[in-house]
């Protein structure tokens, strides 16, 4: 039987994916580039690297300069490691954590290659400020709830066991330990209970399959937050002003 909310949930389902779903911002070299996540949320830096533009491409950042065009396919540079951890730890310096954030994309350590046109990318997520996180041994039920306004938006969730992370619900006597976990377990509780405001899962293999041997305790771990109505609707006109990015 479909709920009251299944209405909502496809209404706010797209949106609230934003708040998790990676973006990617390019932009060439010695220029400005801007992060920027909504409302209720902090940049997640996960990628910061630079690369070389396509020659006459007409592409963004690229060149139909035929000096330039020519010192391209006959170099043989290469960006350094410590060039590119560098880069990574700028933007994780200026940017982790916060809503907003702005720097200048021109390699501090000297440029390997100062007259091929290239690009900095950066791949970021913007994380919710605050999550939760809930566990349900096997064959019992988690129980997600939000406030009136907010809607639940799954970060994480697995469905098996770990070893080693497995307190809450202990082998069975005489039953050894082992790591098994069932695929897109975080898919599926996704999409019953991402963008309602509550929703049930219960933790079994009707739900999830058998990852683990029969004699095992399997368990649902889910990570999840409380998205506002604001942050939904700044996610929408975030995901549009992203849409575009190099090319």
């Amino acid at each position: 039987m479909v709920s009251g909310n299944a209405f909502t949930f496809g209404i706010t389902t797209a949106l609230l994916s934003g708040t998790l779903k990676t973006y990617q911002r390019a932009s060439c070299n010695e220029e400005l580039m801007e992060l920027k996540c909504p409302i209720g949320t902090a940049i997640l830096v996960t990628v910061a690297r630079y690369g070389y533009a396509s020659i006459g491409s007409g592409g963004k950042c690229s060149t139909t300069d035929p000096m330039i065009i020519d010192n391209q396919l006959n170099s043989t540079c290469l960006w350094p490691s410590n060039l590119q951890h560098s880069l990574l730890q700028t933007v994780v310096e200026v940017c982790q954590k916060k809503r907003q954030c702005t720097f200048n994309t021109s390699p501090k350590m000297g440029d390997p290659c100062p007259d091929m046109p290239k690009f900095i990318e950066v791949v970021f997520k913007c994380r919710p400020y605050e999550f939760r996180s809930k566990v349900a041994c096997e064959n019992d039920a988690i129980n997600l709830s939000c406030f009136p306004n907010y809607r639940v938006a799954i970060y994480s969730a697995s469905f098996g066991r770990t070893e080693y992370e497995s307190l809450q619900c202990p082998q069975p006597n005489g039953v050894k330990d082992e790591t098994c976990l069932a695929s897109h377990a975080t898919e599926k509780v996704i999409d019953l209970c991402h963008g309602r405001r509550h929703c049930s899962i219960a933790a079994n293999s009707s739900t999830f399959g058998d990852p683990c041997r029969s004699e095992s305790r399997t368990y649902l771990k889910v990570v999840y937050t409380c998205a506002s109505a604001a942050i939904n609707a700044a996610l929408n006109s975030l995901s549009a002003a992203l849409a575009i990015t190099r090319g």
